[in-house]
């Protein structure tokens, strides 16, 4: 697909007028219950469409037997079902012409040949619908107020808005950072977990955030750059766009490695070509992951040192 069918696409997702949520459950402290729970308390304006054939609605929202009955085609569909149902939601949802759907489930490429079957079964039923995951965790737009998401981490009343976005193929990490920033006062604009990246990857939500007049600097939870060409235009996208990226790359050990594999079926790869990587596009790597706020944290107050002259003062 060409990448403005994909920046319109994801503007569509980051910033959805109306959302489907599939398998949608009545018990808000389940999983499947968080979406609609944190749209309602965080203020989404939109329309909020659950789909769940045994209830009749949901905290005072109307719910929908199945896809086919919603009362218009969704922006976005939040798919909560299982690995083995999830692209039947998926089909239906691209045949109504939803713009993106966003896939929770686990049980897709990173756990081995089946789940590698399964996860293209999904690419296949969303045809040339857009992805978010699958084993994602979803994504938050603080700067509109749209939580598009089953994270934990939105049970906090309040969130600064800011100038930082988020990308990291961790939806764990997702949140941490979310509650990290809170508690410190960082505000952060978009945070976007891709996770298995199906579809959507990293490349693709950095060159939408060099766009985002919301976001001055981009910060990256890494554990596999799958399109190292596509990245690289990203990166440079962004640098031209006078907007820093800093990323987090795990997986520098052997057990690292193979622990990124293991999460999302990626492939750690050698960590020095990475370094090579982030050097030739201007990259910053952070060292540590409390890096990933601190690094960015500075750099989004824009001052710009004009020397290299730099004194520190510590008092032990």
């Amino acid at each position: 697909m060409n990448a403005d069918h994909t920046r319109s696409a994801i503007a569509r997702l980051i910033r959805p007028r109306s959302v489907a949520i599939v398998g949608a459950s009545a018990d808000a402290a389940k999983t499947a219950g968080r979406p609609i729970a944190y749209l309602k308390k965080h203020g989404f304006a939109g329309a909020i469409y659950p789909v769940n054939p045994k209830v009749s609605e949901i905290d005072g929202i109307r719910c929908y037997a199945d896809i086919d009955s919603l009362p218009e085609v969704p922006d976005v569909g939040i798919v909560l079902l299982g690995a083995q149902r999830a692209h039947l939601a998926v089909r239906e949802l691209a045949a109504l012409g939803t713009g993106a759907a966003i896939v929770l489930a686990s049980g897709y490429s990173e756990t081995g040949a089946e789940g590698a079957h399964r996860q293209a079964e999904l690419i296949e039923a969303a045809g040339s619908m857009r992805l978010l995951g699958p084993n994602t965790i979803g994504l938050v737009n603080l700067t509109d107020n749209i939580p598009l998401s089953a994270s934990g981490a939105l049970e906090m009343d309040h969130f600064p808005a800011g100038n930082i976005g988020v990308v990291s193929q961790s939806g764990g990490i997702l949140g941490a950072l979310l509650s990290r920033a809170a508690a410190r006062g960082i505000g952060l604009s978009k945070l976007v977990s891709t996770s298995n990246e199906a579809d959507l990857d990293l490349a693709d939500f950095i060159d939408y955030l060099a766009d985002d007049e919301a976001t001055r600097v981009i910060a990256l939870y890494v554990e596999s750059v799958r399109h190292p060409d596509r990245f690289r235009a990203a990166a440079l996208k962004a640098a031209r766009a006078g907007k820093p990226v800093v990323v987090f790359k795990i997986g520098r050990s052997e057990a690292g490695a193979r622990a990124a594999v293991s999460h999302t079926g990626a492939l750690a790869g050698a960590d020095r070509m990475y370094d090579a990587l982030f050097r030739q596009v201007g990259v910053i790597r952070a060292e540590t992951f409390a890096d990933l706020l601190d690094m960015p944290a500075a750099l989004a107050t824009g001052r710009v040192l004009c020397g290299n002259r730099v004194a520190v003062l510590t008092s032990t």
